[in-house]
């Protein structure tokens, strides 16, 4: 057994001799092995055939210590001196395995380590994206919610609205009656000669008040089932800036207007909008005694389908009002729209009640937000018209016509059939009443049978227990073709006032109604007397 490889053994050569050494390398030469060993810093090489060193290259890797039996061989140089040596095994049992290398390397725990970090790095890359994506899912979760949210309390409210409106709107037809009854003879009696000055201020004084009352009736109309309104094309920013203008008159809020030059006409009642505009501007000038400012902005707007049930696809009209007052309290915020909730000692609570009912009916939408001391902004969209607005006829001035001709009064009241014969007669006609539908269509066939026939009808629409306007029309279809009819009403929801043209009729007069404004309507489709 030789246990120093540095040295060479003259008396061993040729003879089996044993080593331990660590295995450096194998490497295949021809039909022969060649293994590369070293033990204590020494190499040297043993030879083995191939046939027999292949198996025992998987359980005798590099690095191994082995323990080897073989022929010792001596190389000798030119001079016959021995330079070193060469161990030829005779087959795999000359080869003992004593221990195998550790599996954990150098290059391969660096090349572990160098897996590791880039994973760590990947993986922590891919949370740090999915943590963005999930942040940003999240956000648009909220922004979806906080949406849905609102459209959700638009829709209750409206649904609210309807239900009280079906009340407003019964209370408000009957005062409506009684409005114009007060207001007719009121409008009758101002110009009586025999009137004392004192008399006749106090009558003014009346009218004013009742007027107060109109509109008051008015607003619950609006907000009620029977407040469709009568739209038509206008250019909506002169409206806007009149109205704004004449409701901070006398207060100390400024307006200051930002209209854009393209600005698209809104098919709109012009009457019910101004009434919206007014509106919200008392609140403003309410809610700022000190003053302030408002901003007023107008601009086109096309909608596609982010309102969703709010409000159809198309061409609007957006109006916006912005006030830097004290703000709305969060817990105010959404009840503003609710019919009679005020937070104000004097106030009736109908105001805004009526302008989300009005903004609604015209097929439109209202949103209000507000920070709390520092401002609050409402924003109204109305529908664009597709066609351009008339043209204005001059205003004309407040004289009673004198006309001819025979008329036919189709009314449930008693005190409106009396105030309409009076008021028929001051402007020089004939009248004859009805109180219901059928008496309506039997007057009417019996003068056209005589030989004086009616030259002009004013129906009532609703005749509780009986025959109204729309009835009374379609049965005189059959006696004469397209009657020449104008419909009186307190309820503008029946589709013969926002439409009247298409149940057959010429004209409206909306109740209540002085004599004034009869006149004028009568005037456009009867002769001068």
């Amino acid at each position: 057994e030789i246990s120093q490889a540095s040295s060479l053994h003259e008396e061993t050569d040729g003879r089996l001799a044993r080593l331990n050494a660590t295995l450096v390398d194998a490497a295949t030469l021809g039909s022969q092995t060649r293994l590369a060993l070293q033990q204590d810093g020494s190499f040297f090489e043993a030879f083995i055939s191939t046939h027999h060193w292949t198996p025992l290259d998987a359980t005798c890797p590099p690095g191994s210590q082995v323990l080897l039996t073989g022929v010792y061989e001596l190389k000798y140089d030119e001079l016959g001196r021995p330079l070193g040596f060469q161990l030829h095994l005779r087959d795999a049992d000359d080869i003992g395995v004593l221990a195998t290398p550790s599996w954990f390397t150098r290059s391969r725990i660096i090349a572990i380590t160098a897996s590791l970090l880039v994973t760590i790095l990947l993986f922590t890359t891919w949370v740090v994206a999915l943590r963005r994506r999930v942040n940003r899912q999240m956000r648009q979760i909220r922004e979806q919610l906080q949406r849905e949210s609102h459209m959700e309390a638009d829709l209750q409210r409206a649904s609210k609205l309807e239900s009280l409106g079906l009340l407003a709107g019964g209370i408000a037809h009957d005062f409506n009656n009684l409005l114009t009854v007060i207001m007719g003879n009121l409008s009758l009696s101002v110009n009586d000669p025999g009137l004392s000055d004192e008399t006749r201020e106090s009558i003014r004084d009346a009218s004013s008040a009742v007027n107060r009352a109109r509109d008051l009736t008015q607003q619950l109309l609006t907000f009620a089932k029977g407040g469709a309104p009568v739209r038509s094309s206008i250019m909506i920013a002169d409206i806007v800036k009149e109205v704004c203008l004449f409701s901070v008159s006398g207060s100390k809020l400024a307006c200051e207007f930002h209209f854009a030059p393209d600005l698209l006409p809104a098919n709109v009642d012009k009457g019910q909008i101004s009434q919206v505009v007014q509106n919200i501007v008392i609140n403003a000038v309410q809610a700022m005694p000190e003053g302030g400012l408002l901003m007023v902005h107008l601009h086109n707007e096309k909608v596609g389908d982010e309102f969703g049930p709010i409000l159809e696809p198309g061409n609007y009209i957006c109006l916006t009002l912005r006030d830097n007052g004290p703000g709305i309290p969060p817990e105010h915020l959404g009840r503003i729209f609710d019919p009679y909730f005020t937070t104000r000692k004097t106030g009736n609570g109908i105001g805004l009640a009526t302008v989300h009912s009005i903004v609604r009916k015209h097929l439109g939408h209202i949103s209000v937000e507000s920070h709390l001391g520092r401002d609050t902004c409402f924003r109204i969209w109305l529908p664009a018209a597709t066609v351009s607005p008339e043209a204005v006829a001059p205003h004309e001035a407040n004289i009673l016509p004198r006309l001819r001709g025979r008329v036919l009064v189709l009314d449930d009241e008693p005190d409106v059939r009396r105030l309409a014969s009076a008021m028929l007669r001051r402007l020089g006609l004939e009248c004859v009443t009805a109180a219901d539908g059928l008496e309506a269509v039997r007057l009417f066939r019996e003068a056209l049978h005589s030989g004086q026939p009616f030259d002009l009808l004013i129906l009532d629409l609703t005749v509780p227990g009986g025959q109204g306007g729309i009835q009374v029309m379609e049965k005189l279809a059959d006696i004469q073709p397209r009657p020449r009819a104008i419909v009186s009403s307190g309820y503008s929801s029946e589709l013969s006032l926002s439409n009247y043209s298409e149940c057959g009729f010429i004209d409206v007069v909306p109740k209540p109604y002085e004599i004034s404004d009869l006149g004028k309507a009568l005037a456009r489709h009867l002769p001068a007397a």
